[in-house]
């Protein structure tokens, strides 16, 4: 199967282990099972060892997927231009090798790269919150991704609208790398309409997930992601969340896997705010200014950065040219902008009325997007 080959490794290993992953019964929980029923831990990080242990358990209850679904699967992979690792080989990432198994981290991982390659290893943060932002907090989380990805810090998140795809969309109007874990496999349109987004951040950093090409979005699958995001950062960041929310569970799964957590402390009437006051009265470090975050993974933050800011489209009037930079994807009112900008509304709107002309912004029921 002249796909195996192409995933990258031993091409045996891989049509053995995408066997394994085509097979319903393979879950994290067997999986995590199965590993310290069977290995030691010298066993546990040789990629052999542990698809066998894997191949024996299922191969007992007569569940291992068949030679024609493995092939359909394999060849699914290969459409998508998905690049496996296997924990104990090389290319699988260091970070989530720690993680391995005691502490949730995968046995395999399929990468969408421009190319096929491997993630990079540099410092990784991963920046997470809700998917209903106040304006500041969506803000703030595009002010993160762009700050780190400046510094050439790997921005990790996990696609989702609202806080995760602000810090996704500042790391990429930086031009630095940015990694999207999915709740999801590779072909599947979710969030819905955001595909522009996920192919910009496969170009930039890839896209990770455990799960098969084609496999659609169910509740267990955010909490089987959030142990991958939290495996792949140095620290995660919690910038919004309200009182129970995967933002949270990452950044507990996080200091589970020995990850600093940093949180965004927030006014007590926010309903946002509720999740990074509990992390922060439970130990988690108040990142009180950005540079927090720099100095959290020992960097200077008075070295010089790269600009900060994505060049703006030419012939711009000055307020256009200010609102666009505020604008993504979760909608903002012409009042707020005003507020922001310290504006008249009529010039917020004429300004929105030519973004909006010349395809720059959208206009929603909410208020505007940014259509790029």
């Amino acid at each position: 199967m002249s796909w195996a080959a192409r995933l990258g490794g031993d091409p045996g290993l891989a049509l053995r282990v995408v066997r394994l992953a085509a097979t319903p019964e393979v879950t994290p929980e067997l999986v995590r099972r199965c590993i310290a029923a069977r290995l030691d831990a010298a066993e546990a990080t040789d990629a052999e060892a542990v698809v066998s242990a894997l191949e024996e358990a299922l191969c007992r209850r007569g569940r291992l997927a068949d030679r024609a679904v493995t092939d359909r699967v394999g060849r699914s992979l290969d459409s998508a231009n998905a690049t496996m690792f296997v924990v104990g080989q090389s290319g699988y990432p260091v970070r989530l090798a720690n993680a391995w198994p005691e502490l949730g981290a995968p046995p395999w991982i399929f990468v969408r790269r421009a190319r096929r390659a491997g993630l990079r290893d540099a410092p990784s943060v991963a920046v997470v919150g809700t998917r209903q932002p106040t304006w500041d907090g969506r803000r703030t989380a595009v002010r993160l991704g762009r700050l780190l990805a400046s510094r050439g810090v790997v921005v990790v998140s996990g696609m989702a609208r609202g806080i995760d795809q602000a810090a996704h969309l500042g790391a990429l109007e930086a031009g630095g790398p940015t990694v999207g874990v999915l709740g999801t496999g590779f072909g599947v349109d979710y969030p819905y309409g955001d595909g522009a987004l996920r192919e910009r951040v496969a170009a930039s950093g890839g896209l990770v997930t455990e799960l098969l090409p084609g496999v659609g979005p169910k509740p267990r699958h955010f909490p089987w992601r959030n142990r991958i995001l939290s495996g792949l950062a140095d620290l995660t960041v919690v910038v919004e969340a309200r009182e129970r929310s995967g933002a949270l569970q990452t950044a507990r799964l996080a200091a589970a896997q020995g990850r600093d957590v940093l949180a965004v402390p927030g006014s007590l009437n926010q309903p946002t705010a509720r999740g990074p006051l509990d992390l922060i009265r439970d130990g988690a470090q108040p990142l009180t200014r950005l540079d927090d975050v720099l100095e959290a993974l020992g960097l200077d933050p008075a070295q010089p950065c790269q600009a900060l800011e994505s060049p703006e489209p030419p012939g711009l009037d000055a307020p256009a040219g200010a609102i666009l930079r505020l604008l993504g994807p979760v909608p903002t009112s012409p009042g707020d902008l005003a507020a922001t900008l310290n504006r008249p509304i009529s010039e917020i709107l004429s300004a929105a009325a030519e973004l909006t002309t010349r395809g720059l912004a959208q206009s929603t029921p909410r208020g505007l997007i940014a259509t790029a």
